[in-house]
């Protein structure tokens, strides 16, 4: 099980690196935009595009690092007053439906971008195949995965729920 583990820690790395570029993509791309707007009187109309798309790449992104560093919001309110295995048994079963609903989703988008109509779509101003911009759920979706099977795998060998 150590594959999962190295594997999650190098998607980790990958993600930190995505998120950094679509970061600065997105400040560059409106500050550009701001700048051509208002300073040179001749708008960019393809900033704010690039920017909704990057922000959706971020989002995406950004929430699977939030399954990696297991600081996604949650309630807690029930496990507080388990102790014990009654308590591992528990978040396991928490960490194994969020890896079915992940891997369902993650299905669901593979179907979804493998129809004909998505691959003939294009962005309004950069014309550029929308393809691109809704990748981000499948690759963030496979990561959450990676991540989740990390979690399940770390709460499986956690001695009575507490190294999680």
């Amino acid at each position: 099980m150590k594959i999962i583990f190295k594997l999650s820690d190098w998607v980790f790395t990958i993600e930190k690196v995505m998120a950094v570029i679509f970061g600065i993509t997105i400040l560059v791309s409106l500050s550009g935009g701001v700048l051509y707007r208002y300073v040179l009187s001749s708008p960019l109309i393809w900033s704010d595009e690039m920017a909704i798309f990057s922000l959706a790449w971020l989002t995406f992104i950004g929430g699977s690092m939030g399954i990696k560093r297991n600081s996604s919001p949650s309630i807690t309110i029930l496990t507080d007053f388990l102790n014990g295995k009654l308590k591992k048994v528990v978040l396991v079963l928490g960490f194994l439906i969020m890896v079915l609903f992940i891997g369902y989703i993650l299905y669901l988008s593979i179907n979804w971008l493998s129809s004909p109509n998505i691959l003939i779509q294009k962005s309004s101003s950069m014309q550029m195949p929308k393809i691109w911009a809704y990748l981000c759920i499948p690759i963030s979706f496979t990561f959450m995965l990676i991540h989740s099977l990390d979690l399940l795998v770390k709460g499986l060998s956690s001695a009575d729920g507490e190294a999680i």
